[in-house]
């Protein structure tokens, strides 16, 4: 109701009594033209900018009017029929051509004998009458159709309750746009003339077409009912074998359960061997690791064994030897002292024996000069005894440790160096 309260009046009834347009009188009160609801005063807006239309000259009787868009549309419309004289209806009831109507000639608001119905407009067509309904916000009422019926004239009604102007002014596009895309409705037809001929030849026409179909129907129904029968004859005769295939199936999904289960108890027996497998190579992997590992400690023990061993004999030959050369040295170093003593306690009686005594001063000096040697000698003995003590010293935490990996228990009493001592070697 929006879009009719936005339409604006653009037909009045002139000082004579003769509706008029706004496009065919006077611009403001100079139109001389009154409402065609309440009868007042209206004044022609035809400006430069808004669309040109009627209002009311005083607010009172714009108040108390009841003029709305239905008025201005019913008003275009007729007018419209009026000045094009055509129209398209539809042809049928029964999947419905469409028809275009060119009138000979329009009334508007002629009273129908003997009903006195007035309908919006009257037309006609090679003789033949056809009434012409707008509908805008109320439809022909049921008694005012049985009339028509009773008249036995064709009555068609257009649908303008959707109808959207474009503006605020109703044109000749709004409506031949609403024309296109609105199908009429027949609400009575007479029983002669073109238009009922048309309709009937039509509805003949399409109750041919639907006896034809009907008829195709009822072969293809009967087709398809021999072809049901034959399949269900077919099905019939076939129903032992569908039972023994049934049977058959049951019979394989039982056998196929056994198997399942044959399978599942398989997959078990396979999971539990697989497992009891798996730990007893895992077993047997561990226990060879360890074994080689044992054959490994006692290898390397051994080869440890005989390096100390080599070492050991080796170290106590140089150190026997180098007791022994430390032995003669201090026979040598005591004889030639007592030589010394004896040489220097006779020397006062010898004085002619001098070149004797040089003599043997200078063995005495080469004597010396021997035992420096011998004790240069001693001396780095005593340096290399030292050493092979730091080395003992530092050599024996290792060997313990690995006695004590091997499982070895130490061949000692005492500490190496204790072994290796030579008060020991002497006792």
């Amino acid at each position: 109701m929006s879009q009719l309260n936005a339409v604006k009046m653009t037909y009045a009834k002139s000082g004579s009594g003769e509706i008029v347009c706004i496009d065919d009188v006077e611009n403001g009160l100079g139109c001389n033209c009154f409402c065609l609801d309440c009868g007042g005063q209206l004044k022609a807006r035809q400006g430069a900018i808004k669309q040109w239309h009627f209002s009311h000259h005083k607010e009172n009787d714009a108040d108390n009017c009841q003029w709305s868009g239905e008025s201005e549309i019913h008003m275009k419309v007729k007018e419209y029929l009026d000045r094009h004289r055509k129209l398209t209806v539809p042809i049928g009831f029964t999947r419905p051509t469409s028809f275009v109507i060119h009138f000979d000639d329009i009334q508007l608001e002629k009273s129908l004998r003997p009903t006195k119905r007035i309908p919006d407009v009257t037309g006609y067509c090679s003789g033949e009458k056809v009434l012409i309904e707008v509908k805008v916000t109320h439809e022909v009422d049921l008694q005012k159709r049985i009339d028509y019926k009773k008249a036995n004239v064709s009555v068609v009604e257009l649908d303008f309750s959707d109808f959207t102007p474009i503006g605020d002014r109703v044109t000749d596009q709004d409506i031949e746009r609403h024309l296109e895309r609105t199908l009429c409705a027949w609400l009575s037809v007479a029983p002669v003339g073109d238009i009922a001929m048309r309709i009937q030849d039509h509805e003949r026409a399409e109750s041919k077409k639907i006896i034809e179909e009907n008829n195709k129907l009822l072969h293809s129904n009967k087709i398809l009912n021999n072809d049901a029968n034959y399949l269900v004859n077919y099905i019939n005769s076939y129903s032992y074998r569908y039972e023994e295939c049934k049977k058959r199936i049951n019979d394989a999904a039982t056998r196929l359960s056994v198997i399942r289960n044959e399978i599942h108890q398989t997959k078990f027996v396979r999971n539990t061997n697989v497992d009891a497998a798996e730990s007893a190579f895992l077993n047997t992997l561990q226990q060879l690791e360890q074994n080689h590992l044992i054959k490994l400690d006692r290898q390397n023990l051994e080869h440890l064994e005989r390096l100390r061993e080599r070492f050991i004999g080796e170290l106590k030959a140089e150190h026997h030897d180098l007791i022994e050369d430390n032995k003669a040295l201090n026979e040598l170093v005591n004889s030639k002292r007592i030589e010394l003593e004896q040489i220097q306690f006779t020397i006062e009686g010898y004085d002619a024996k001098a070149k004797g005594l040089l003599e043997k001063e200078k063995n005495l000096n080469e004597g010396l000069e021997n035992f420096r040697k011998k004790e240069q000698d001693w001396i780095r003995a005593a340096k290399a005894n030292a050493v092979i003590k730091r080395h003992f010293v530092r050599l024996e935490p290792e060997l313990r440790e690995l006695c004590r990996k091997g499982g070895i228990p130490w061949p000692f009493n005492g500490s190496l160096m204790s072994e290796l001592s030579p008060d020991k070697d002497a006792g």
